[in-house]
């Protein structure tokens, strides 16, 4: 496998994964399906395709006209994807894709208005510590 700056790596059920769409790396409406690929020997630079994802009809209908960028895998296996740009009229989405279930959510983050001429950048399982502010 041909690992490219196209590619996302993510944490895969605990295992190195890379996910890519299409040869882009982005992921629109008009995206059919995209792979997940896992590390199974890190000494022999050996991948393995473990997933190729049909994405539904209804995948068109959802992201309408946004440019999505995987962001990475939660712990129940859902591929999360999000714009870096606020689309108009200023309304920002997270979208989870389960595999297992073939679903789509789509899940609206408010109160972004402040961002719309700002690249968003978004993290998994990021913790921050609010006790410690408290103090300061």
């Amino acid at each position: 496998m041909l690992l490219w700056s196209l590619s996302t790596l993510v944490n895969y059920k605990g295992t190195l994964g890379a996910l890519l769409s299409d040869g882009y790396a982005e992921v629109t409406g008009e995206t059919k399906c995209f792979e997940l690929w896992v590390l199974v020997d890190a000494d022999k630079h050996e991948w393995s395709k473990h997933i190729s994802i049909s994405l539904p009809p209804l995948w068109k209908n959802i992201v309408t006209e946004d440019r999505l960028y995987f962001v990475g895998v939660t712990g129940t296996d859902e591929i999360v994807l999000s714009p870096r740009y606020l689309s108009e009229p200023y309304s920002f989405y997270v979208y989870y894709y389960n595999n297992e279930s073939n679903t789509i959510r789509r899940i609206e983050i408010q109160g972004m208005d402040a961002f719309r001429h700002c690249k968003i950048r978004l993290s998994l399982n990021h913790v921050e510590d609010v006790k410690l502010l408290q103090y300061i």
